[in-house]
């Protein structure tokens, strides 16, 4: 189990995901590189497949990995 307080990585993958919403290039850059990205801006390795599922950035190339807990980002 994770030692992140999950209301504040929430709060970190809304604000990710409003800015990929707003942000092209930030949208691409999690396309090319999801882990690099997402946690460069803060988000714990852990939670990025949450993340790309709920804001359905899930196809990417080149990204596999395991679904845990869930964010409910949206």
């Amino acid at each position: 189990m994770s030692s992140h307080n999950i209301k504040q990585v929430r709060v970190i993958a809304r604000q990710l995901a409003a800015r990929a919403k707003t942000d092209p290039i930030f949208k691409e850059q999690i396309q090319k590189d999801p882990v690099g990205t997402l946690t460069t801006a803060g988000l714990p390795q852990e939670f990025v497949p949450d993340f790309l599922r709920e804001t359905q950035l899930g196809d990417v190339s080149g990204y596999i990995g395991q679904i845990g807990c869930s964010l409910t980002v949206i």
